[in-house]
Formats: C-alpha cells, structure tokens, sequence
C-alpha cells in the first residue's frame, strides 16, 4: 500500500552560478511544477548553473506531466526511494451488489476520459471480462475460441476481418454491447487486437465488429469480451459506466483495507526538443495510462537507476526517445508494463547518421500486459544501441528492430513469445532490401523463447517460434558469437535474409531445427508483393557514400533472382556449433537456398550421439517390388479412385478421375481450414527407418503450376507427420517428376506410436486450372546416409561430426573445454562473462 500524501517543494537558497548548483528540496512549501517555474525564474535571472530537484524518501501523486523544455537544460531530478503515482486515490465506496462495491467519480475524471487501469495496493485489476482470468494459469487459461464454419465452409460473402461466429456456451447478454471490447489474438495469433463490438446475434451466433480488425479472423482464434457490468462476476475485477460515471469494483479484501487508485496521468515526464542535459535518476514511477517518460528530439539525457512498474495502457510503454541525440537509459528496472520497455528511434539512412541512443544494463521484463505485439526494447532508424540488459517475460520479443548500424550485443533474453508465435528473441525485416544493413548481434545470451499456436485442439505450446529471426529478406547483419538453446523451433530463422555474416554462434536444442535458411523464389507472394518497395529502398540510397562499405549492395533487387531461381544470397554460416540431444531432431533445414550462393561450412555438428539427420534423404537403389503402382486407365471416370481423397478441399473442388488419369482442381481461398487443393493417395504400411523413392506424371492446364510432393502420415485426434517436400513446376506437357523421403523411426523426435500407416500428399498451389496425375509408383530403396546426402548437395564440405565438449550443457553451461575440437575450426571463446547486466 503506498501512504500517500502530496508533496511540496521549496526553492532552497542558491550561491552565485559561477561556483554553485542550483538546488530545489522537498519542503511543505511548494508544489513540484511551481518549484520548476521557480527555477526557470532564477535561470532567466542570470543562474546558469546547473540544477537539481531532490525528491524525499515518500510517495508523491503527481496530477499532470512535468514537461521540460530547452529552457530547463542541466536538469537533475533524484530522489532516494522516491515513488511518483500518476492515479489519485478513490474513497467514498458504497456497497453494490454481493461483494461488489461502486463509488462516484464523475467530478474526479476529466471530460471525456475513459479508465483503461485500475489499481489496488499498487497491483492492476481486471476489467470485467468474459471467460474470467485464470490466475492459475494466466497466460493459456481464460480464453474462448471462434467457432467453426458450418460443414461446407466459410458462408459466401463472409466478412473476414469484420465478423465471427462464437460457439454456444459463448453466448452473451449485454445491456450495452456497443460498449463491449473483443482482445483477440487474429488470423495466425502474431498478437492480440482490441476491437469494439457492434452487435451479437443470440440466433445465428454471429459477431459483428464496428470495424475492421486488421487481421482476419479465423476459427480458433483465441479472445475474451471485456468491459460490460454483466460480466463483473470475479473478485479482482472491475468497470466503469460512462453514462453514470459510476466505478464498479469486486475487491479481494474489505474495500476499507484496499487502496484503490485510478491511473489518469498520460505520462511523468516529457522531455522536448532543445532541451539538453536532462537526468533522472532514482525515481519509482507507477500508474500512468501512455509512456512513462519520453524523450523527443532531447539530446544529451539520461535515465538511470529509476524503477517503473504498471505504467501504460495498451500503447504506453516504459522509456521512449525519439530522435534528438545520446540519450542513455541505463540500470533501470521496467516491469509490467502495457506495451514496450523502451522504444528508442531516430536517424537519417540515407547519410547513416544516427541519435546513438543506448539502452544498457536495464532489468527489462513483464512486458506486454495489455500488447502482445510488444517487446522488451524496440529500436528504429539507424546508430541505436541495446547492451547488457536482462529482458524477460514478455509476450512477443525481446528485442525487435528495424533500421541501418543498430547494434544488440551482450544482453540476456529468456522466456519470450509466450503468447505469440512466429516471432523471436531478437527480430528484424527487411522488406524494403536495405534494413537492417550494417548492424550487429553479438554475444547474447538466448534461450527458452516459447511460442503459442491456434489450433483446432486449442492452444499449443511451445510452438512455432525462433531465437535470432532476420526475417523478410533483411540483409547485412553480423551475427557473431551469440549463445542460443532451448527454443521451440529453432535457434536461428533466416528467412530469405540476405548477405549475412553467421559465424561463431552456438545454436542448441532447437525443436525442430538448429537452423534453417529458407530462401524465396520468383513465384512467391513474398516476391511479388515486395518487389516494388525492395527496389524503391535500394535506390533510395544507391550511390550515397555512406553506403558504399555496406555488403555486395552493388546487387540491384531487380537482378536478385539467380539463374538457378533462388533468391537468397550472399549469406555465410560458418564455424557455428550445432548441437542437439534428441534423435530425429534435424541438424538444419533448407529451403529455396543454393550453395552457389551461400555457404555453410566448418561448423560443428553434434546430436549427442544420435545420428546427424537433414531432411536430405537420398536413396540408393530400389528393393523389392514397388508398395504402390496406380495407373488410372481402369479407375471408373467421374469417381474418386479408392484410398485418394483430400487433406484440404475448398469448395466446388473435385478429384476425379478423367481420360485415364486422376484430375484434381486448384484453388486457393482464405478459409484457413481449406486454403488450397491438398489431395493424398492410399495408406501404405509404415516400416520404421525405410526409405522411399516416389515417381509419378503430372500435367496442368496451366504454363507453370506450383506443386509439391511429400510422404506424410496422419489419425484423427493423434496427430500429423510429413517429411520433407520436393517442390515441382507442371506444364501442359507431361513429365515425370521423382521425390525421396524416410519414415521416422522409434526413438526418432518425430516418431509416434500411432504412426501405423502413410500416403503421398500432394500440394495445388496453383490458385487456377486443374492437375493431372499418373503412373504412380512408389517403392522401398537403399537409405543413405543423411549427413552425406547434405554434403553431397555442397554443405559443409569442411564441417565435422564431434562432441564440442561443452562443460556442462545440462545446466546450461556451453563454455567449450579447452579440448574442444570446436577451436580447430577456428571457433573462439565467447566472454559469457561479460553478458548480460554488468555490476
């Protein structure tokens, strides 16, 4: 409980500006922003010296922001245990309902404003809100789930962003359901959207926003309803009637115990352009609806030692400095806060010039209450710096960045994307080819980056997440001796990113992969969708001299597709450890990617023991008679042959045989339960470890149909498995086309019990015309070894297969013994010392 009552300050005697501060002390005297006037009266009276605020050892309410100006430059505001609260205290309670208590706050509360906090003994409370939180499971507990399409699909005309049907038990009654907020987390649940509700239909189930989300919304996507009175029915909960100005609150104790505040200020403290030399330093700030502080266009400032907690609604975040020069946030603990920890900005990209912002040795972590697309420092523009900080529990990432020469080195980021997936530790983009050219990651300590997924049997965790994630064809970044273990995915996702140097890393324990480097092509969305901005960024600074010492950007992104097709390049991974300890769990994963173009080599490669696995499957020579041969020229024409049938059909799709081959019609939709025409053949007996050889014809209607062939095995209510995919291009003329792929083994991650059976799937991602496949024929053949099928296809010509000898990777310990055979590559000892908050 904070025992609050408002602070005075008094303007303390100053000696001459030549040989004294100025000094401002807490005293019965004077209110805060009158002893501010008062200095700035004594500056205009000729005192130039620098001055200082102190702040008692007592908690202060603070009613509006301070804002400082260039006139208030050489500025220190400190105080020692000092607590500055930005929402008054709310008395006068009168009982309600049961437990439920109300009091009137109409005169407290300015024209027009709307509470989006609540707070009790200095903790948030909840807006009343339908499934009530789960405090014992807080993160996954608590939700409800769009219901599914009836049979047949998405209703024709449906308003994806606009509308969704909830399921039965969801069902509400609100007096005023304009009033009425949906947090959603849309489309693939890459964070949560708040969007107001304009109507729910009790008979059809159907939802209606009064706007568009930005994503659609699909079946699955997890939400709650929040603020209806109805629906404050919990203790811990609360809601405020804008029509009568009436607070309504569920205390967990006697409300004549609480402390009940309500956050109204915007921000503590706003710092403007032209002011310079501004410090804060050992202040705890608490309560506020927007960015705690904020610095735009300030120069030469500094944020230290200052704690803040509960600050900031769902766009308020800790610390923000926005363009201007050298402003240092530094030892500072940011904590449950509604959006980022610190936001840092500014630069000009075309000079490469830069505010050279730093973040360093701040305990940044409970980000993201209220905006899961938060993370723990975001950084734009070009030369800002985040160092030696501990970021943790966070929604989304930990540090995401976008920009030119912006560094993140020696920071220690855990437990990340709880609640989001598709994101990562650190995260970058590059859509517009120039970002994040000339930064750097190096010597981060990464691990457990979690990730949560939608799917049809609820949430799913650890799910598709990474560690390090250039993502969208960023390009330019020095990846360099970062530690990265235990992450859902993988440790390092490169997507289409471009000329960038990955050496001396050690990625560990990945879920699925240690790393991966999927490439894009010209047929891709990603592709065209982009092309335009890709070459306007190029030649927004081709020819500038600061980017003249910028990595191979004499490559035009109109050039970028390579003769071979590929257009991922210019990328080295190179002596890196990769290193896993479950059976199956692949070394790396390549897609779209060309040796000619990127090299991975002199890397170590250990599955503790397990043999090294690709994904590369080449085969020897076939045994036996094939398990499948199907030709369609006895098939009944009209009909689906026995054991084919679909794995996604949209509507009005038909797979039939026709004139003695098996036809199948391509669409693409946007029903995420049938996005494209996926159609599979007979099950086969699964024998453990066996490798196959897939042949088969395939014609389109159309010049150059996208398709792509895989073994998979499925059972309802057990799960999925597909091996690796052959992408192929079909043409009016027939062609044969062949695949290789291995069945997992016991033992093997990807190996289930339930596994008894498998098919050949194949994928339309075709959105028009119609396939035709035939003489189809599968057969068992010699498996060779994976690790020499990877090396055949011109990887790691120079890598090895050996223990690194870590001292103790069970407890997290990856230091190399001074035996490792990791030096011999040229590996070097990362100063783990040296990582994370300095003493």
């Amino acid at each position: 409980m904070f025992p609050f009552r408002l602070l005075f300050v008094a303007f303390a005697a100053s000696l001459p500006a030549a040989t004294h501060a100025l000094e401002v002390k807490v005293s019965p005297a004077l209110p805060l922003h009158q002893a501010l006037n008062q200095v700035r009266e004594a500056r205009k009276g000729g005192d130039g010296s620098a001055a200082t605020i102190l702040l008692p050892e007592v908690a202060t309410e603070l009613p509006q922001p301070v804002i400082l100006e260039a006139q208030d430059s050489n500025l220190t505001i400190t105080g020692t245990k000092t607590t500055l609260i930005g929402a008054p205290r709310i008395t006068g309670w009168q009982p309600h309902e049961g437990q439920i208590v109300k009091a009137d706050v109409s005169k407290l509360l300015p024209k027009g404003f709307l509470p989006r906090q609540l707070l009790c003994d200095g903790e948030r409370q909840i807006l009343a809100r339908y499934p009530n939180f789960d405090a014992k499971d807080p993160l996954y507990g608590g939700w409800a789930f769009v219901d599914e399409f009836a049979p047949g699909g998405a209703p024709e005309g449906h308003l994806w962003k606009r509308t969704l049907y909830v399921k039965a038990q969801d069902l509400r009654k609100w007096a005023h359901p304009e009033d009425v907020e949906i947090d959603i987390f849309a489309q693939y649940g890459w964070w949560n959207f708040l969007e107001p509700v304009a109507s729910l239909d009790p008979q059809t189930r159907l939802l209606t926003l009064k706007k568009d989300c930005s994503y659609d919304l699909h079946p699955h996507n997890r939400y709650h309803f929040q603020n209806a009175l109805e629906e404050l029915d919990a203790p811990g909960e609360w809601f405020y009637d804008k029509r009568t100005g009436t607070l309504y609150f569920w205390p967990e104790k006697p409300i004549a115990e609480c402390e009940v505040r309500l956050p109204m200020l915007d921000s503590f403290f706003k710092v403007k352009a032209g002011a310079k030399n501004i410090t804060f330093r050992g202040l705890t700030l608490t309560g506020c609806n927007g960015t705690a502080i904020t610095f735009d266009g300030a120069e030469d400032c500094l944020v230290e030692h200052c704690v803040l907690t509960r600050v900031g609604g769902f766009h308020g975040s800790g610390i923000s400095a926005n363009t201007g020069r050298n402003v240092r946030i530094s030892r500072n603990e940011i904590s449950h806060v509604g959006s980022n920890g610190v936001g840092m900005s500014g630069g000009d990209r075309k000079s490469l010039t830069g505010p050279g912002h730093v973040a360093e040795d701040n305990h940044i972590h409970h980000i993201g209450v209220f905006n899961k697309n938060a993370c723990g420092i975001s950084m734009y523009g070009v030369d800002n710096t985040a160092r030696h900080n501990h970021i943790h529990d966070g929604p989304r990432m930990g540090v995401q960045m976008s920009g030119n020469n912006l560094v993140v080195e020696y920071n220690h980021l855990h437990h990340l994307c709880l609640e989001t997936q598709d994101g990562g530790a650190i995260y970058t983009g590059g859509r517009d080819w120039i970002s994040s050219r000339g930064s750097k990651w190096q010597y981060n300590l990464i691990h457990d980056v979690i990730g949560c997924g939608q799917e049809s049997g609820g949430l799913k965790h650890p799910w598709f997440t990474f560690g390090l994630y250039p993502d969208d064809n960023s390009g330019g970044i020095d990846i360099i001796g970062n530690i990265v273990f235990r992450v859902a995915h993988t440790p390092i996702h490169m997507h289409n990113s471009r000329d960038c140097l990955v050496e001396n890393n050690v990625f560990a324990l990945g879920g699925k992969f240690q790393f991966d480097l999927h490439g894009w092509s010209k047929e891709m969305p990603f592709y065209t969708n982009h092309i335009g901005s890709m070459i306007k960024g190029y030649e927004s600074v081709a020819g500038q001299p600061a980017w003249k010492s910028m990595r191979n950007m004499e490559l035009h992104p109109k050039d970028a597709i390579r003769d071979d097709g590929t257009m991922m390049s210019g990328n080295k991974v190179q002596r890196n450890i990769m290193f896993g300890d479950q059976p199956g769990v692949k070394y790396g994963d390549l897609r779209h990617c060309s040796p000619k173009y990127n090299v991975i080599d002199s890397n170590l490669a250990w599955n503790n023991g397990h043999p090294i696995t690709t994904g590369i499957n080449k085969v020897g020579l076939d045994k036996g008679a094939p398990v499948l041969n199907e030709a369609f020229d006895a098939a009944e024409a009209g009909k689906t042959p026995k054991g084919w049938g679909f794995n996604h059909r949209p509507k009005g799709v038909e797979l039939v045989v026709t004139d003695g081959a098996l036809r199948c019609d391509c669409v693409v939709t946007k029903d995420p339960a049938n996005p494209k025409s996926v159609f599979h053949g007979p099950d086969l007996p699964i024998i453990q470890g066996a490798a196959y050889r897939v042949k088969v014809r395939i014609r389109s209607t159309e010049p150059a149909a996208k398709l792509s062939l895989a073994l998979a095995a499925y059972k309802g209510g057990e799960g999925y498995w597909q091996g690796a995919s052959t992408s192929i291009t079909a043409t009016p003329e027939w062609q044969e086309f062949e695949a290789t792929g291995r069945m997992p083994r016991e033992g093997e991650a990807a190996w289930k019990p339930w596994m008894k059976a498998f098919w050949l799937r194949i994928d339309c991602h075709q959105p028009q015309g119609q396939v035709f496949i035939d003489d189809v024929r599968i057969v068992e053949a010699e498996p060779l070894n994976e690790w020499s099928s990877w090396q055949q296809e011109g990887w790691d010509q120079h890598s090895i297969v050996a223990d690194p000898l870590f001292i103790d990777w069970q407890k997290d310990d990856f230091r190399l013994r001074p035996e490792s055979p990791a030096f011999k590559l040229g590996f070097k000892a990362i100063p783990v010392e040296k990582i994370g908050i300095r003493k």
